[in-house]
């Protein structure tokens, strides 16, 4: 598990929220507290979708809804004259991007081997950190893969100027 805390939290939350830099995630959850509590799971509903929805979206291969998707409805929880006092949002690499991400770095990990590759997103207390996971199917020592895919994160906001402690 790797973390940091973001220092420069709008533009942070304007490329979550309004950019589709964050679309190759799956929404896994969503916890918000404004007014009052929302709780949001991201598994998608099959019966909500028509067919050509599902085949656009390509929602078979997801076991969570798209984080495009998603994220228009969680602006549309969270907009307003006050900032909400508890934003925790997880995500889940699609499997699509995690292939991407095991050739990208060249690892010799098998896709299969790998339950997730996780951000979470915590905002809570006037500051937001992000944490980086890779969830294993087995005990794994190394955590080299972890790192990797933390420091491209990092390397992402970096190219948008948004600066991490």
């Amino acid at each position: 598990m790797q973390a940091a805390e973001v220092l420069d939290i709008k533009p942070f939350m304007q490329l979550l929220l309004q950019s589709t830099s964050f679309d190759f995630y799956e929404m896994v959850s969503a916890t918000l507290r404004t007014d009052m509590d929302y709780l949001v799971d991201g598994k998608w509903n099959p019966a909500f979708f028509t067919d050509e929805e599902i085949d656009t979206y390509k929602l078979k291969e997801h076991n969570y809804i798209p984080w495009a998707l998603a994220k228009d409805k969680i602006f549309t929880l969270i907009k307003g004259k006050k900032t909400p006092s508890v934003i925790k949002l997880v995500f889940k690499l699609s499997n699509e991007n995690l292939l991407s991400f095991l050739k990208s770095v060249n690892s010799s990990h098998n896709p299969n081997d790998i339950t997730g590759i996780y951000l979470n997103v915590t905002f809570q207390n006037q500051k937001l950190n992000v944490i980086c996971q890779i969830s294993y199917n087995s005990f794994v020592l190394d955590k080299s893969l972890e790192q990797e895919y933390f420091l491209k994160f990092i390397t992402l906001l970096k190219s948008y100027s948004i600066t991490c402690s």
